[in-house]
């Protein structure tokens, strides 16, 4: 009985680590998206980036206004380009507790199976026991 409740233990710590494992896969492929949505914003934010220097200014004031634009979307795309390292960063501690969490569900999903495969042996080895028992009681059974 106490195998089977330490077996029922093993594989509910198994369950909830490999729970662990779900929330953190889950959690990175969220930060995944928001990094495609960063890229994409930056892919934007060049390209609005070098249309603006393209037109040719009538007046000063013009081409004043158009430097500012310019200037300002490049400030935003510089933003967005530390806000994304800042993001891989976290993107990169994110798949190491990852990384431990597997291994944690996986050292316990391996105990597991060890002690299965100890209680398959010990059961096999009772019966076997008492296989050999009736045997010899049947034996001596003939000789009497």
């Amino acid at each position: 009985m106490t195998s089977n409740h330490t077996l029922n233990n093993l594989a509910r710590l198994v369950t909830l680590r490999q729970g662990e494992v779900d929330r953190r896969q889950a959690e990175i492929a969220s930060k995944q998206s928001v990094r495609e949505r960063y890229q994409r914003n930056l892919d934007q934010l060049d390209a609005m980036s070098r249309s603006t220097g393209s037109r040719n200014a009538c007046s000063p004031s013009l081409a004043l206004n158009d430097a500012n634009y310019k200037q300002t979307v490049m400030r935003l795309a510089n933003s967005h380009r530390e806000d994304l390292a800042l993001h891989d960063a976290d993107m990169v501690a994110a798949r190491q507790v990852l990384s431990e969490a597997f291994r944690r569900r996986e050292v316990l999903a391996q105990l597991l199976v060890r002690q299965r495969q100890t209680l398959h042996r010990a059961q096999s080895l009772r019966e076997q026991k008492d296989q050999d028992e009736m045997a010899t009681k049947a034996w001596y059974r003939r000789l009497a």
